[in-house]
């Protein structure tokens, strides 16, 4: 069993734009499998700008929020007529139709830079059961249950979707129990890279072999739940950080850069191979149920050849 878990997701868009039913849609068909909260950093910011506040720390607290693509945002945006309709027969406790209106403006220009993000969900539409149902199997199929390396279209998005073709800080974490079924040993031979990624194994896998035997600087053997499991280097894959707690296997992985065009997916594939591989040599200290990969990208770009 393999997963990327979603952490959250987070409803957004004007008011009376469907949050609420949609909000309990999702719940009902999902039998509650998720948390789903009201309102992100994006509402911060558009109501910043609405009543002219500096806008500085919510841009950046969205950012964030969008660099864990772990974290969904589903942007509810029907058409303005929608809204007027719903605004003249129900009202609302804080807008006028007028101030109603900026509010819409604003979430539609979020809507024009943010839609093309691969964890931002955007709705124009009414919400009904046929979409809701659609909505969940999106999460499930698309968000959910890829295999590893597939997430590197995620990063190449989020890449793409900024004017300069970069983005700092993306970061995506992934469960598996041991199966690791998801690794293509094709991908592993590419040639670009298979002499790279052979010198990582086979140092962090010695690395770990030293360790139990006492080959450190302290002459004291490690056990298996030894901090110094670790690879580094200043190379693109600079870090990886294995450590084993009551039977649980965390792999902290830190791409310094990232082609995320060319090469992610097959790093990724590395990694994932690599967290095996590590996974398998442990296996002989504890029954290891389940790893948990976590990936941090520093600069994850496109090149322009």
């Amino acid at each position: 069993m393999r997963i990327t878990p979603i952490n959250q997701i987070t409803l957004e868009g004007p008011d009376l734009s469907g949050k609420t039913t949609l909000y309990q849609k999702i719940h009902e068909k999902s039998g509650y499998h998720w948390i789903i909260q009201d309102r992100s950093a994006l509402s911060s910011v558009v109501y910043a700008r609405l009543y002219g506040r500096n806008d500085y720390f919510h841009v950046e607290a969205l950012k964030q929020e969008l660099s864990n693509l772990n974290n969904i945002i589903i942007l509810l945006l029907p058409s303005w007529n929608i809204i007027a309709k719903r605004f003249q027969k129900r009202g609302d406790e804080i807008q006028n139709l007028v101030s109603l209106k900026k509010v819409y403006d604003l979430f539609s220009e979020a809507a024009d830079e943010f839609e093309n993000y691969p964890n931002v969900i955007l709705i124009k539409s009414e919400v009904d059961d046929n979409m809701v149902s659609y909505i969940v199997h999106q999460l499930r199929s698309h968000f959910e249950r890829k295999p590893y390396h597939e997430y590197a279209d995620f990063f190449k998005i989020a890449a793409a979707s900024s004017d300069n073709l970069e983005k700092v800080g993306l970061n995506l974490t992934h469960y598996d129990n041991g199966m690791f079924d998801d690794v293509s040993e094709e991908m592993l031979r590419y040639e670009k890279e298979k002499v790279y990624y052979d010198k990582i194994r086979r140092t962090l896998l010695r690395k770990i072999e030293d360790e139990i035997a006492g080959c450190n600087e302290y002459n004291r053997p490690e056990t298996y739940e030894s901090r110094r499991f670790i690879y580094t280097d200043d190379s693109c894959l600079s870090l990886c950080h294995f450590m084993l707690r009551n039977e649980f296997l965390y792999g902290e992985f830190y791409l310094r850069s990232s082609n995320t065009k060319e090469t992610l997916s097959y790093d990724m594939n590395f990694i994932k191979a690599l967290t095996r591989d590590v996974f398998s040599k442990l296996s002989e200290f504890s029954d290891i149920k389940m790893c948990k990969l976590s990936l941090k990208i520093g600069s994850g770009h496109i090149l322009i050849n």
